[in-house]
């Protein structure tokens, strides 16, 4: 299987190893992907530039920012495939596996001698038209060349279904899905109308080849068409079933339908807009049909053959006749009845997947990008709730196609809402362009003055450099978060003035301010019964910095139930991280333990980042404590060290070390704690930094080392004047004891110092 898939059938997707990536937000962007993925040689930055981009605008820089987006979808530090100069741009294709080529090349080549595996492989891929959402009807050339090829994709795929019915002749029952799929791309074939209905005949199902006859004819009639006759022939084929008692039309028939009174017809298109059994009780809702008038329609319906009571309650006779009626509808009528359903479902608190997927589907169909959009992040956001990534991702991305059409404020707001749908689903294969570009829609978000959208495009920047390690612009971004809502509404305030809290005390940097800004947001989130997550683990952690351990596990684990109460699954493994590392830190090894098993479940379903490889290396890292057994953390850390996760890889490379040196294995605390410390530098983060150079400096007292000894002793009297965390200062303390001069140390002479502040040198 080739590493890199491209599928243009249907939503475009790209592969990388059977793994969706996110794509850029740009459509002309994936448009422009799949236009250089259907041209084998070189295209001209000229036509590309004329194709994609109107003037006075600057083309060629947004065709530079376009291919510099593409190159960090397609390329690999091994395989460069975006091949451009200065005059041409062209796609490598030789190990690109894209699904319309291969279509076209096995109907153009293959079909005779291919087999009947790869057949249905083939016809299995085709999700829908051509670059479904990416027409972009304003770019004239463009949208004239994507009808021209999916016109031609819908041909090649109609071939190859003809052939696999063919080839199955008599195996009628596997036939049947290929002859159904055929007659959906090509509704008014009248010969794939008829190999359908011979095949329903063969089966002895009479009933679904009239309703597919019928269906076929109306078709026909509708769109002006001739009839050449084999379609009323075959519906003259003697089938061996029994005539119906009566000649009156079949139930759902064109005759049946149209002779409905205005209260069942109505009633049963609502009903084939919410499926083949729908709620009654949606339907009362939809229709706005009295309960009376309801029983009357709902009667006239059963008598006539088209609902059935069932053990799924009242439906439909078929998904036929769902068909029918839903095309029975116009055009107009049915985008109106799509957003009145899509409307009352975002207006109404949703609770399952299901209710996400109808919101969708109903949204979707509306004809109303903006509600489409908005239906597709809340969608998404229960999705989130519920560990569907894949579906929220997916939701997401069709959800910013639908954004990017639109203009001004709403546009901006619903970008930033679908990204962060995007960020909770799966981290981006290129967080450094993510965290550019929420900063840029924050920057637009500000400039149309809406602070919350704000707020949340500079928290979600600042969450993703923290998560690797950009901790400087980190904590910019989460002030610049704070700062914008100074303005706003309190609710707004508290939330910017709780996250920044939390950030900075993550961080460890400006703890003073951290506290300025937790003491605020929690006097007027009393004042308005708020209640936020981002407080109890600001608390939590100022209060575990600080060696109040009572306070911060009772903040901890308020920030955990808080967290699960409101979908927050990324804040949940937080908290019990943090109860975690105070478990472990205070050596209660057994209830750090328990913590892990919880952080292993929630780890492994939030998709891809660090969070997964770390809970299962705080387990491993129990086991070495508990049974000093080093092999299940020795094969844990590499996946974590891939994670690029270096606040996390450093904590756990500390402990680890801490246990090697009470067992007597000093060389094996050195290499640990040297890891440790390269990491905690990096981030310049003081409390790892500290207890690295103690275990270092007694590893290497123990090891002979004296001049190795007493460099790490000196480095760590450097860090006395910074903010660090109690325990590891303890810890430290410990760790030197005895290794420097009898004079205190800086170290102990500010953890002894007559006038220090219990919160500054604990």
């Amino acid at each position: 299987m080739c590493a890199l898939t491209l599928n243009l059938l249907g939503d475009l997707e790209v592969l990388h190893d059977d793994r969706p990536m996110s794509l850029p937000p740009s459509r002309k962007t994936r448009a422009l992907l799949a236009y250089l993925a259907l041209h084998v040689r070189p295209i001209s930055r000229d036509h590309l530039c004329e194709l994609f981009w109107e003037r006075p605008d600057d083309p060629r820089g947004s065709l530079r920012w376009s291919l510099s987006k593409l190159r960090r979808l397609v390329d690999t530090p091994d395989r460069v495939r975006l091949v451009a100069n200065r005059l041409t741009v062209g796609l490598d294709l030789e190990d690109l596996d894209v699904d319309v080529l291969r279509l076209h090349r096995l109907v153009d080549r293959e079909l005779p001698d291919a087999d009947l595996a790869c057949l249905e492989a083939t016809a299995a891929r085709y999700r829908g038209p051509l670059l479904e959402g990416l027409e972009l009807p304003n770019l004239h050339d463009f949208h004239g060349w994507c009808l021209a090829e999916r016109e031609g994709a819908m041909r090649a795929q109609s071939r190859l279904l003809w052939s696999l019915v063919d080839r199955l002749g008599d195996a009628s029952e596997h036939a049947l899905p290929h002859a159904r799929a055929l007659v959906r791309l090509a509704p008014f074939d009248e010969s794939a109308r008829v190999r359908l209905v011979r095949l329903l005949q063969a089966l002895h199902r009479p009933r679904e080849a009239e309703q597919q006859y019928q269906l076929g004819m109306r078709l026909l009639k509708e769109a002006g068409l001739p009839v050449a006759g084999v379609l009323p022939a075959a519906r003259r084929q003697p089938v061996p079933v029994t005539p119906p008692a009566s000649p009156s039309p079949a139930a759902g028939s064109a005759e049946t339908l149209a002779g409905l009174a205005p209260d069942t017809r109505n009633l049963l298109q609502w009903a084939s807009l919410l499926g083949r059994c729908p709620d009654t009780g949606a339907l009362a809702r939809y229709s706005g049909l009295d309960s009376h008038r309801i029983g009357l329609a709902l009667e006239a319906a059963e008598h006539l053959g088209l609902l059935a009571t069932s053990e799924h309650g009242l439906c439909l006779a078929d998904d036929d006749l769902v068909a029918r009626l839903y095309a029975s509808i116009s055009p107009a009528k049915r985008q109106v009845m799509h957003r009145s359903i899509a409307q009352q479902l975002v207006e109404a608190t949703i609770h399952d997947l299901d209710d996400a997927a109808e919101l969708a589907h109903h949204a979707q169909r509306s004809g109303d990008p903006a509600l489409a959009a908005e239906a597709l992040v809340t969608a998404g956001r229960l999705c989130l709730r519920f560990f569907a990534n894949d579906e929220a991702l997916r939701l997401a991305r069709r959800g910013l196609a639908l954004a990017e059409s639109l203009h001004g404020r709403r546009r901006v707001c619903l970008l930033l809402d679908l990204q962060a749908v995007l960020l909770g689903a799966a981290p981006p294969a290129d967080w450094q362009a993510a965290a550019e570009e929420l900063v840029r829609l924050a920057e637009q978000a500000l400039e149309h003055g809406d602070l919350a959208h704000a707020r949340l495009g500079y928290h979600l920047a600042s969450h993703l450099r923290w998560a690797h390690g950009q901790w400087t612009h980190a904590r910019e971004e989460s002030l610049q978060s704070e700062r914008v809502t100074r303005s706003a509404e309190d609710p707004e305030q508290v939330i910017a003035m709780a996250e920044t809290a939390r950030c900075l005390a993550m961080l460890e940097r400006d703890l003073d301010q951290a506290r300025t800004l937790l003491a605020s947001a929690e006097e007027r989130a009393a004042r308005h019964h708020l209640a936020h997550p981002a407080m109890s683990l600001a608390r939590g952690l100022l209060a575990w910095h600080d060696a109040r351990a009572t306070d911060a596990e009772a903040a901890f684990q308020e920030a955990r139930t808080l967290c699960k109460a409101g979908g927050d699954h990324l804040g949940e493994f937080q908290a019990n991280e943090y109860l975690m590392m105070m478990a472990v830190d205070t050596h209660h090894y057994l209830t750090a333990r328990q913590r892990c098993q919880a952080l292993v479940a929630l780890g492994d379903r939030l998709r891809g980042g660090s969070e997964g490889p770390f809970a299962h290396a705080a387990e491993a890292l129990c086991r070495l404590a508990e049974e000093d057994e080093p092999l299940p953390l020795t094969a844990a850390l590499p996946t974590l060290r891939d994670a690029d996760a270096k606040h996390r890889l450093a904590w756990v490379l500390n402990r680890a070390a801490l246990l090697h040196l009470a067992r007597g294995r000093p060389s094996e605390a050195s290499l640990a704690a040297e890891e440790a410390l390269a990491n905690a530098q990096a981030l310049e983060r003081d409390s790892e930094t500290l207890l690295a150079h103690g275990v270092l400096a007694r590893a290497r007292h123990v090891l002979g080392d004296t001049a190795g000894s007493t460099a790490h002793v000196r480095a760590a009297e450097t860090l006395a004047p910074a903010p660090v965390a109690h325990r590891a200062r303890q810890q430290a303390l410990a760790l030197l004891a005895g290794l420097g001069s009898p004079t205190p140390t800086p170290v102990e002479a500010a953890t002894h110092a007559p006038d220090g502040d219990a919160r500054r040198s604990p």
